[in-house]
Order: structure tokens, then C-alpha cells, then sequence
């Protein structure tokens, strides 16, 4: 929780002008072996750039904001019991150019990190669907340590999804890995939305994907070596060290 309050405090920017939001349930599970936790994410596509968030994270940023901004503390947005986000990433697509991802986290201090879009050897599979009322074929892939099953719809012609998933001939509606760790299915479409597309990147710290991958493993196996690397200095009751092994949505340190 501690975490979605200080990325509140990042400033707001508008990247772009939201035209297709699609909405998808998920359902993540953060530690190797432990259950799948709920959370909501939203793909928002705009003129040049999409946007790949959790709409839980998104909202409970905005709604820490405006209660600090009117006199209030962390104690009256506890009060108000939002669902918490597992899926902590943001992606945006073809920012800050075109064939560029920017990725948003936080760890001890609010991050970016800067990657090529990735090429993915999509292998089209049986095992047709339909979602939503939307008549979807079947892919996978392997893509950053893990096989990746996707299911998308011609009738939606982009080549986009959810989480850094896309290059298929269709919007990419239900994308699960080949362990049920993660697993992104669209539950609605909203059609012209035009509304400002905004994302927290003011004030953030560089980093690479490889060092936000250590802390995430060290966050959860060795939490004062956490604690330490990040800069963390609050006493809390959690075990320094833990048998624990963290589920990461990809690795780049993978063996």
C-alpha cells in the first residue's frame, strides 16, 4: 500500500487523447505458488501512443491526490478501502516515439526505464473463441521467460493488448502465460472516449528493467536487503528473509 502512495505524488502529464479503452479482468499472482489476486487494467489506445495500466492503481492514484490536495492524510484515504493493485507496471507504446516503450513502476522511489518495442514469433494455434461477442483466434509466443497463449479479433483491427503483448492482426481480448500466473481477459470496450490521456512521469528516477527485476526478487526472498537497496527506513514486523520466490510477468536476468 505504501507504494501507491508516494507514486501519487508523481506529476500528471497528458501524452495523448484516449479514442478506444479497452477493459480487461486479471488476475496475477505475485509470489511462485501462491493464489491469483484480482485486479482490473485498462488499455487505453490514443492517436499514436497506448497505455497499458491498472485501473485500480490509476484511480486510487488520483483519488490520494485530490484528498491530499483538500486537506487530508493517508489515514482518510485507508479509510475509504479501494482495492489494492497487483499489477504495478505502466506501459506506454510508442512513447516517447514511435518503435519505443516507456515503463513506469515504483520501487523505494517512483522509476522509468526506456526498451524497443519488441518483435514477438507469434505461432497461430487451434482453438478458436469468441469474447465478448467478438469472434477471436487462437496464438502463442515465447516472450521474456515465459510461453504466452493469446486470443484476438480480427473484427478490431489493431495490433494491439494488454501488458507489452501485441504484433498480432487484431486487438489482442484475453492473453494468459502457459502456468495460469497472469492472466488479462477484455470485459468491455468503450468506443470514443475522447479524454486526455494521462500518465505519472514527471520526477522519476532512469533505471533499467534488470535492476527493477533484482528488487522485485529481493523484495520478496530478502526484505531488508530490500529495505536497504531502495532506501526504506520504516520499522515493520515482516520476516528479513523468506523461502519466498518472486512471480515476475518476464525476466531479463533469467538463466
Amino acid at each position: 500500500m505504501f507504494c501507491t502512495f508516494c507514486d501519487a505524488f508523481a506529476q500528471w502529464i497528458t501524452v495523448d487523447t484516449v479514442k478506444y479503452r479497452f477493459h480487461y479482468a486479471t488476475k496475477v499472482t505475485l509470489i511462485e505458488g501462491n493464489k491469483l489476486r484480482d485486479d482490473e487494467i485498462n488499455v487505453d489506445i490514443g492517436n499514436k501512443t497506448t497505455y497499458c495500466y491498472s485501473r485500480w492503481s490509476e484511480e486510487g492514484a488520483l483519488t490520494f491526490d485530490s484528498i491530499m490536495a483538500n486537506g487530508g492524510n493517508v489515514a482518510d484515504y485507508l479509510a475509504m478501502g479501494l482495492p489494492v493493485s497487483s499489477f504495478g507496471d505502466r506501459v506506454l507504446k510508442n512513447y516517447p516515439q514511435a518503435g519505443r516503450l516507456t515503463i513506469t513502476c515504483y520501487e523505494g522511489k517512483d522509476l522509468y526505464y526506456e526498451e524497443p518495442i519488441a518483435k514477438k514469433d507469434w505461432k497461430l494455434e487451434e482453438g478458436d473463441t469468441t469474447i465478448i461477442g467478438y469472434p477471436c483466434k487462437k496464438a502463442s509466443c515465447r516472450f521474456r521467460g515465459r510461453t504466452w497463449h493469446c486470443w484476438y479479433a480480427m473484427d478490431i483491427p489493431f495490433s494491439e493488448g494488454p501488458w507489452k503483448l501485441d504484433g498480432l492482426p487484431g486487438m489482442i481480448l484475453k492473453a494468459q502465460d502457459a502456468k495460469n500466473q497472469f492472466i488479462m481477459e477484455c470485459i468491455g470496450i468503450k468506443k470514443d472516449v475522447n479524454k486526455p490521456m494521462i500518465s505519472k512521469l514527471a520526477k522519476r528516477v532512469k533505471t533499467t528493467p534488470q535492476y527493477v527485476e533484482k528488487v522485485r526478487k529481493l523484495s520478496v526472498s530478502n526484505w531488508a536487503a530490500y529495505k536497504k537497496l531502495v532506501g526504506l527506513n520504516w520499522i515493520d514486523g515482516r520476516a528479513a528473509t523468506s523461502k519466498d520466490v518472486a512471480c515476475l510477468i518476464e525476466y531479463y536476468n533469467k538463466k
